[in-house]
C-alpha cells in the first residue's frame, strides 16, 4: 500500500472541514437568521404570484409592520390591493412607495393601471409617460421567465403599447372613442421590478 503525503491528507480535511462550515453558515444565514419582514415578504410574493390577493396582502402589511420604509413591501400591497380592486387604498401606497423613491417606475407604471381600470385614462396616460421617462425598459414588457412564473400564456399589452392606443383614442371625438375593452383590459398586468 502506497503512504500518503501527510501535507495532502490535511489539505483535504481543511477543505472538508471549510466546506461543512460555509454550508452551514449558508443554510443558517439564508434560512434561519433571516429577518422576519423577508420571510414575509417573500410568502407574500408566493402567494401574489398563486393569485391568493387577499393572504398576499396580509402578509405584505405584516412585513410593512416590520419595515414600513420598504418601497417593494409597500408596492406590493397596493398591487394587491389593485387585485382586489381596493383601488383607493392602492393609490395611497403607490403614492407612498413614489414618495419613498420618485425614480421606482413600477409605481408609475402600476398608478397609470389603477387610473385606466378606473377610466382615469388622462391620469393613466400621465403615469405612464412617467414610468417610461424613469425607465424605459417597461416598454418592452413582461419578460417570458416572469410569464412562465405567473401562467400567463398570452403576451399582455406593454405600457407603450397602451399609451400609445390611449393617446390615439384621445384624439378620436368622444363619442368614436373605444377606450376600453373589457376582456383586453383585464389581461393588462401589474408591473413589478
Amino acid at each position: 500500500m502506497k503512504k500518503q503525503d501527510p501535507i495532502y491528507i490535511v489539505l483535504v480535511r481543511i477543505s472538508l472541514i471549510l466546506f461543512i462550515l460555509f454550508t452551514g453558515w449558508l443554510i443558517w444565514d439564508h434560512f434561519i437568521n433571516r429577518p422576519s419582514e423577508i420571510r414575509h415578504y417573500l410568502s407574500a410574493n408566493t402567494d401574489f404570484k398563486d393569485k391568493n390577493y387577499d393572504s398576499s396582502l396580509k402578509k405584505y402589511l405584516k412585513a410593512y409592520e416590520d419595515n414600513n420604509e420598504d418601497v417593494y413591501i409597500i408596492e406590493g400591497i397596493a398591487r394587491s390591493y389593485m387585485q382586489l380592486e381596493d383601488y383607493k387604498n392602492s393609490i395611497n401606497y403607490f403614492n407612498l412607495a413614489i414618495k419613498l423613491d420618485p425614480n421606482f417606475a413600477p409605481s408609475y407604471a402600476n398608478l397609470g393601471v389603477v387610473y385606466d381600470r378606473q377610466k382615469e385614462y388622462s391620469n393613466a396616460i400621465k403615469f405612464y409617460e412617467q414610468a417610461l421617462s424613469l425607465d424605459q425598459e417597461l416598454a418592452v414588457g413582461m419578460h417570458w421567465i416572469d410569464r412562465l412564473l405567473y401562467d400567463v400564456r398570452e403576451t399582455p399589452s406593454t405600457i407603450s403599447s397602451r399609451l400609445n392606443y390611449l393617446k390615439l383614442q384621445m384624439t378620436l371625438p368622444e363619442d368614436e372613442r373605444l377606450l376600453s375593452v373589457e376582456e383586453i383590459d383585464q389581461q393588462q398586468i401589474n408591473y413589478e421590478k
